[in-house]
């Protein structure tokens, strides 16, 4: 009796290639074995198993694909939470910094003006708290020394200090932006309250309430005060700072929008599913 000689197992690069003469030439498996010179049962199960590999294969392209469109997608969206903080005004605090999405990015872009933009951003911002607070020492004393004044506090009230700062901090302020501000002519309202009693108020700021012979007189010290604010240093050092942080925030702004507008960050993280 001759003895069988069995054939070696079959290469997954030739039941791919069976795959494919199945799937583009349109052979059937007693075709294939026929020319291969293989069983036709062997050839019909090759061409399973290479079935079932090539859907594990897409299933997990698939599944990386996802992950890797939600990391670029996670990378995006905290961009555009950097870019709601720069776009209030708002610094880049400790949650933001050591929130891992922070790392992820900055491994992608090692190299990004973001960073060394952020920390002068955050830099810029505490040197305009500190000379906002600092003026508004300095106007409060001045206001409480005004001898013009003198009167209207000997008279009991006590908004008109903290009400006055208030109004002319914010007007050093939005001059030193290069904004309008108030007008004492449109905004300098005397409304009665009581008797005779009135409610000065600038804009939103209240003076309290006052005998209705003092508004004039706030009127009138405001009017002077405000006249004096461009000519203060610091206005000038205020005005300075302002221009230095629209200028990056608009570089950290076009930073960004490049990020969002790509959608795919280059390089690699810690984070990246391949």
């Amino acid at each position: 009796m001759r003895k069988r000689i069995k054939k070696p197992p079959v290469r997954p690069e030739v039941r791919r290639e069976w795959l494919r003469r199945y799937d583009v030439e349109g052979e059937s498996p007693p075709q294939i074995a026929a020319k291969d010179g293989f069983d036709v049962r062997t050839v019909r199960k090759q061409i399973e198993q290479a079935q079932r590999e090539r859907e594990i294969k897409e299933s997990r392209l698939m599944v990386l694909r996802n992950a890797i469109e939600s990391h670029y997608g996670d990378l995006v969206d905290f961009a555009k939470q950097l870019d709601s903080h720069i776009s209030g005004e708002a610094p880049i605090t400790d949650p933001l910094r050591n929130n891992p999405l922070w790392l992820a990015l900055r491994q992608h872009l090692p190299h990004s003006l973001l960073w060394k933009g952020f920390d002068r951003w955050d830099n810029l911002l505490e040197k305009i708290d500190t000379l906002k607070k600092d003026s508004k020492v300095r106007l409060e004393k001045e206001i409480a020394g005004d001898a013009k004044l003198r009167h209207v506090l000997a008279s009991g009230s006590s908004g008109v200090i903290p009400g006055m700062t208030e109004a002319l901090a914010f007007q050093m302020e939005q001059w030193a932006r290069g904004a309008k501000g108030l007008s004492i002519d449109d905004d300098f309202r005397v409304k009665s309250v009581e008797d005779d009693l009135v409610d000065s108020e600038y804009g939103a700021f209240h003076m309290g309430k006052t005998e209705s012979q003092y508004a004039a007189i706030i009127k009138d010290v405001l009017v002077h005060r405000e006249s004096k604010v461009t000519s203060r240093a610091v206005y000038d050092e205020m005005s300075r700072l302002f221009e230095e942080l629209k200028r990056v925030q608009s570089k950290l702004r076009d930073e960004i929008a490049t990020i969002k507008l790509r959608r795919v960050v280059p390089g690699r993280c810690k984070y990246c599913p391949i």
